[in-house]
């Protein structure tokens, strides 16, 4: 399952996502989209992992707060 994350902070790392996701199962991959022009977060990104855990993860993620922000959390 890809999952969307959104409204994360500039300070955000994929290691900050996997460790966040991987309390409901394997995380398969985390990609946070760059801005090509600098390098920085766009403030999004995608999580993958098994359906079943997955979808525990957007039910308890979702409208959660990270990192001072509170993040969208959705199957993409």
């Amino acid at each position: 399952m890809r999952i969307f994350v959104g409204n994360l902070s500039d300070m955000a790392t994929a290691t900050h996502l996997s460790n966040l996701f991987v309390k409901f199962g394997v995380v398969l991959s985390v990609y946070i989209m760059p801005d090509e022009s600098n390098g920085h977060s766009l403030g999004y990104g995608f999580v993958e992992m098994d359906e079943v855990p997955g979808a525990m993860a957007i039910a308890q993620l979702d409208s959660s707060q990270f990192m001072n922000r509170y993040i969208e959390v959705g199957e993409a």
